[in-house]
């Protein structure tokens, strides 16, 4: 049986109460943050330079569906992406939910608690609230928005490989 182990790029940080497991490239300058679950097991996924998976988020696949984070993405607290496809410069908000097939286009935001439905196609720089999610607004300043938070957890990244925050070990 051969042993699928999880490929991990530099300058990367992955907190110590995350788990990866199986098919997973994360390419450099990625941060997985605690809790958080990436599990490539059925399918297998990718996670693109300097994105950030935050705390409690789960990532997994469906059969034939891989789930695909471009570059510069933020997947925010608990969100979940399952076998979807999410492009460069995204934001997807706290709590919010990408299903099977989902496409997400380069520099939009899923609003905190969307509910992106399967096989759904978001176009580039959308902003979809709701469930089932829906475009409410599109432009340049939607992308900006997801490209300044993406901003934020690169620096927190840093602090975090260069030891500026305790960790409390009772």
């Amino acid at each position: 049986m051969k042993v699928i182990k999880p490929r991990i790029g530099k300058g990367t940080y992955i907190a110590p109460t995350a788990v990866i497991i199986g098919d997973v490239e994360i390419a450099e300058g990625v941060s997985v943050w605690d809790g958080a679950v990436i599990r490539g097991d059925v399918s297998y996924i990718k996670i693109g330079k300097n994105s950030n998976v935050q705390d409690n988020c789960v990532i997994h696949v469906d059969h034939n569906e891989p789930a695909i984070i471009g570059e510069n993405v933020t997947v925010g607290h608990m969100a979940v992406v399952h076998g979807a496809k999410i492009g460069n410069n995204v934001l997807v908000g706290i709590h919010a939910v990408v299903l099977s097939g989902a496409e997400i286009g380069e520099g939009s935001v899923i609003g905190a608690g969307a509910v992106v439905t399967p096989e759904t196609k978001i176009p580039p720089k959308s902003l979809v609230l709701g469930i089932p999610g829906k475009v409410v607004k599109q432009g340049d300043d939607i992308e900006r928005m997801a490209v300044e938070n993406g901003k934020i957890y690169q620096r927190l990244r840093d602090e975090h490989l260069n030891g500026r925050y305790a960790r409390l070990i009772p």
